[in-house]
């Protein structure tokens, strides 16, 4: 007697139901596989004191620049910060804006080093965002923590308001529950921005109010300070900088 060998190939014996389940859920594997590879982050974190993204002075102002220093009490613990200062010419605004594609819906953090006034003028300093530098626009949300009217705030400032602040909102300690410093030190400040309205956030906590940052439509995100009340010195010292662009 003979056998005959047949050789049989699988096939898969999927019904109408199962090949449209099967069918479904490989397309949510990929679109969430998408969004996530998709996701676009810059961070800096200055480790050991050396800058992970290129910085650039705003035109507008002098020629202060970021720079990476090695810090060894940085918060990250990577022995690390950024500082800003305003030493070019001493009193003014200085700003520095990452090299990062221009954004619109975008949320930008960074730990920031708010220095406590001891009296009713000091430096102030904060997160930069929508920067325009070929206009000379942005806005800034701030720490300044001075001991007549401590307070965050956020302003719109550009060459048509002869660089000026022009404040859109004032969050005073009573508004966070009395959660201002009463040392200098080092806190997170963060912000969201969707189709030009904006959320702000203190040390991860959401401060009140959606505000509209529709003037400027996009731009770049850095950092800012100056000193209020006079001619001084104003130092912004950052860590853990990160922008991630929103889909």
């Amino acid at each position: 007697m003979k056998f005959r060998y047949t050789r049989r190939i699988f096939r898969p014996n999927f019904s109408k139901l199962s090949f449209k389940v099967f069918l479904l859920l490989m397309l949510l594997f990929w679109f969430f596989s998408f969004n996530l590879w998709s996701a676009e982050i810059f961070k800096d974190s200055f480790t050991e004191g050396k800058a992970q993204l290129q910085w650039m002075f705003f035109p507008h102002y002098f020629l202060d620049n970021l720079e990476a220093v090695k810090d060894p009490t940085a918060p990250e613990g990577d022995r690390g910060i950024g500082i800003l200062t305003n030493s070019k010419v001493g009193g003014f605004a200085a700003l520095s804006y990452a090299i990062t594609p221009e954004v619109s819906d975008f949320y930008l953090e960074a730990m920031v080093y708010c220095p406590v006034s001891e009296g009713d003028k000091g430096p102030l300093v904060g997160l930069a965002f929508l920067i325009d530098p070929i206009e000379g626009r942005f806005y800034r949300f701030v720490c300044d923590f001075n001991k007549k009217s401590p307070s965050l705030n956020l302003a719109y400032v550009g060459k048509d308001t002869r660089h000026f602040p022009v404040y859109l909102k004032f969050w005073k300690e009573t508004d966070i529950s009395n959660q201002f410093p009463k040392e200098s030190g080092w806190q997170k400040m963060g912000l969201r921005v969707k189709k030009g309205k904006a959320i702000f956030y203190w040390n991860d906590r959401k401060l009140e109010g959606v505000l509209d940052v529709s003037r400027i439509k996009k731009g770049l995100v850095g950092i800012y300070t100056n000193f209020v009340g006079g001619l001084g010195k104003a130092e912004a010292k950052v860590d853990y900088f990160l922008l991630e662009i929103l889909k």
